[in-house]
């Protein structure tokens, strides 16, 4: 009799369902856009997507007319009292930055960090010559043992500094 040979059966291959995106909220909805839960509700049932505030914003103004049209008159009021306020808070704290601006109380992130630049680098110069300072009114045979001691030391601390500043970028 000849030889069977053996075959591999194949493996069924399942297709990749699609991840599910996860949805907002109803209070992640309506702290995105500034309404109540009870808005997002009406919006959700009339068909608002929940996949991002953005898409949430696109369907409201696309759609807010037929929302209006069946919304209470004090909903809309409360709404509409809430962009006001909104707006008004916004309008006053701009005012707020201007006229601390103008009288001095605020700096400049240009300016701040344009003189923490020069600060560092007059600190950099003085911490790199202390340790010949320091040698230098040191007994002769230990000149060379703390200048090299104080300069590692500056070194490190140099090295851990830039490295907070960087971090912090």
């Amino acid at each position: 009799m000849g030889a069977v040979k053996a075959t591999k059966k194949a493996k069924a291959v399942k297709p990749k369902r699609p991840r599910k995106k996860k949805l907002l909220t109803i209070q992640q909805m309506a702290d995105g856009i500034g309404v109540s839960t009870v808005t997002i509700d009406k919006y959700v049932k009339r068909g608002c997507p929940r996949t991002s505030v953005e898409a949430v914003q696109k369907w409201r103004s696309e759609n807010i007319k037929a929302v209006a049209e069946d919304a209470d008159v004090s909903e809309i009021g409360i709404e509409l009292k809430r962009a006001e306020m909104a707006e008004r808070w916004e309008n006053a704290r701009t005012r707020q930055l201007k006229n601390d601006l103008a009288q001095g109380r605020l700096i400049r992130k240009d300016d701040v960090e344009r003189d923490l630049a020069i600060g560092l680098a007059r600190l950099v110069n003085r911490l790199n010559s202390l340790g010949l300072k320091v040698a230098n009114i040191c007994p002769s045979e230990l000149k060379a043992p703390i200048k090299e001691a104080v300069e590692d030391t500056v070194r490190i601390a140099l090295k851990e500094l830039s490295d907070d500043i960087r971090g912090r970028r």
